[in-house]
């Protein structure tokens, strides 16, 4: 029956489109349209055609033949007059019934892009301004240009229109009454689905650094504030599209510094509009919290709410320091607990993994965790707040695995939160019912490493212990697991981005004593042969740790002579700084080093960098002299 129903509807749609070419419906259209846009407020024009008797009427045939024949008889009216403009009304209906054509499935919507049939209704909003029906006409028509605007042709098409998108952003303002509403939210649609075309964003952004309007801005307060649902999805959306068109530019120094037009003596009144902003998403939040809908359902309003605010706080370092001071991070630790508690209660069934990408608390999970790792860019008293309870983690790590979003999202999380934490690499090795996040992280490296095609995971996890390496417990836990020997496993797939963080955890852990102790084991292995010569870095480190295993290594020392010998200047200022370290104030050593050949390598190499101009060879230069007189000596 579904099947039939599917097929009835096809045939219904390609009926009426074609009913639609038949009777040149667009094309009337479109006329109208112009005809609305050309049209003139003057009052000095006519527009009623005055009559004629009914006996000239009559004898109109044998006129027209006359007036052909010679020119002494002509017929016209006494005034001129012109053609009525079309009416609001039907500007109106017209935007609505492309509406609905808009929606369907088969609809040709370039071709009509093509005829500049969406860019004619982008100006009709301009023309309607003034208007006792510009309400329902901008509504209408920004509905109609919501639907169409989503392919990208449409899109860029009206992005490029910039005196209709001047005009749409100047007319995004608080609302002063209530027959507004509907074109206020069509038009905050309109420029949330423009904001995804670069040149739109740009335009935005430009006219609002000109004017230095806060407008725009207080009016999305306005729709959060609303008790409307539909007002307060509206502004979230925009508010979200407005954020994501923020980029490596100065724009989130303008956002941040927009202030509010409603400052009060109160210490915890927000001083600028990001606070306000960031304020009323909290309270929607911890009410959203209180129902704990989204324990039970998918709740689209709980991922718009958590994305807004995810958004906002990952371009805005001001709106981060007020969440902070308003005690959000521990809102999120609540909302963690409540998906831990609620997933504990339900267990792990075998519906549950089976059907887990469609699983709506997971997907509900997968929000938090996003606005979680938001709220810790480049904040540390954020990330020192989540340090003091991580036990949920711990406790949902079996679901984070589940499907590719969530073991995605941890992965970024965690790859925050150890960044330049103390207290963070310390939480990660809290142990939870017998397991730790640390521990947790070097069995996904060790499961990574062992499958046939890694993920992108791998390479996330190995940058989460890099962070964590500091730790001397963490260090401890990473070296009691095979993930330094995966390597071996990583150089056998030829992946660049999976080695290269391998060598940049090497490296961390060489700068210990028992992280270069582990290494030189570990490139002592003959499975490792040829020695990598990334690794010469992590060598330069451990040979200020490891001076006896360096000196009774071959394989080392000759990794370190051709070095010196065949390799780049980056390369020969590592080999240097370990030849330097073994032989600083070790007589024995250098006689060693001596006797493998070392002291003539470093001799050879400074006379082919004397032939170089470069920079970095003539620094490479000095390192190896010096290296040469404390052989010599």
């Amino acid at each position: 029956m579904k099947n039939k129903r599917c097929i009835y509807i096809g045939v219904l749609e390609r009926d009426l489109l074609m009913s639609l070419d038949d009777y040149s419906f667009v094309e009337e259209c479109l006329q109208i349209l112009i005809d609305f846009c050309n049209s003139s407020n003057s009052n000095d024009i006519s527009y009623l055609e005055p009559n004629m008797p009914l006996a000239l009427l009559e004898k109109r045939s044998e006129l027209e033949v006359r007036s052909q024949k010679s020119q002494d008889v002509c017929v016209s009216p006494t005034h001129e007059f012109e053609k009525p403009p079309p009416t609001g009304d039907l500007i109106t209906a017209i935007a609505d019934v492309f509406t609905n054509v808009s929606m369907l499935k088969n609809s040709p919507i370039q071709s009509w892009n093509e005829r500049g049939l969406y860019r004619v209704m982008f100006r009709c909003l301009s023309r309607s301004e003034g208007m006792l029906e510009q309400d329902s006409i901008s509504g209408s028509i920004c509905r109609t240009l919501c639907v169409a605007v989503r392919h990208k042709c449409v899109r860029a098409l009206l992005a490029s229109t910039k005196d209709c998108l001047h005009n749409l952003i100047d007319t995004l303002r608080p609302i002063e009454a209530d027959n507004q509403i509907f074109a206020r939210t069509q038009a905050t649609l309109l420029l949330g689905y423009l904001l995804n075309d670069t040149s739109a964003s740009d335009t935005l952004w430009w006219e609002l650094k000109k004017n230095n309007s806060n407008l725009l801005f207080e009016m999305l307060l306005q729709f959060m504030e609303s008790d409307d649902i539909e007002l307060q999805s509206t502004a979230m959306f925009c508010l979200t599209q407005l954020a994501q068109s923020i980029r490596k530019e100065n724009k989130h120094t303008f956002i941040d510094n927009v202030r509010s037009g409603n400052v009060g003596s109160s210490d915890c009144q927000p001083e600028y509009i990001v606070e306000e902003l960031c304020k009323i998403l909290m309270e929607i939040f911890k009410e959203h919290l209180e129902k704990k809908n989204f324990l039970t359902r998918q709740d689209d309003t709980w991922s718009s709410l958590c994305s807004c605010m995810a958004s906002l706080l990952s371009v805005s370092p001001r709106s981060r320091m007020y969440a902070v001071h308003r005690q959000f991070p521990r809102v999120l630790n609540l909302a963690l607990q409540a998906f831990r508690d609620k997933l504990s209660l339900q267990g792990k069934p075998v519906d549950v993994i089976r059907n887990a990408n469609s699983e709506p608390i997971l997907n509900n999970l997968y929000w938090v965790l996003t606005l979680a790792n938001s709220s810790m860019l480049d904040c540390a008293p954020c990330k020192e707040c989540f340090s003091e309870d991580v036990t949920s983690h711990n406790k949902l790590w079996p679901w984070y695995m589940m499907t590719e979003p969530l073991r995605d999202t941890i992965m970024h999380l965690l790859l925050t939160f150890t960044n330049d934490n103390p207290k963070g690499w310390s939480a990660m090795c809290a142990c939870v019912s017998g397991h730790s996040l640390a521990s947790e992280v070097c069995a996904l490296v060790s499961r990574e490493a062992s499958r046939p095609r890694a993920s992108h995971l791998l390479p996330l996890a190995l940058r989460v212990l890099t962070h964590c390496t500091p730790n001397q417990h963490c260090r401890s836990l990473i070296l009691k697991t095979d993930v330094i020997s995966c390597a071996c496993k990583l150089r056998a797939r030829n992946n660049d981005s999976y080695t290269e963080a391998w060598y940049k955890l090497c490296e961390a852990l060489s700068r210990h004593a028992d992280g270069a102790s582990a290494l030189i084991n570990v490139l002592s292995s003959p499975t490792l042969r040829p020695i990598p010569r990334p690794l010469l870095t992590s060598l330069a480190h451990a040979a200020h740790h490891q001076r006896l295993a360096f000196l009774q290594s071959p394989d080392l020392l000759e990794v370190l002579s051709g070095s010196l010998l065949t390799g780049d200047t980056s390369e020969i200022v590592s080999a240097s700084r370990a030849v330097w370290a073994l032989a600083a104030n070790n007589h024995r050593a250098k006689l060693v080093l001596r006797s493998s050949g070392i002291t003539t390598a470093v001799q050879t190499t400074m006379q082919r960098l004397q032939r170089s101009n470069d920079v970095a060879a003539q620094r490479a230069l000095q390192l190896l002299t010096y290296t040469y007189n404390i052989l010599q000596t």
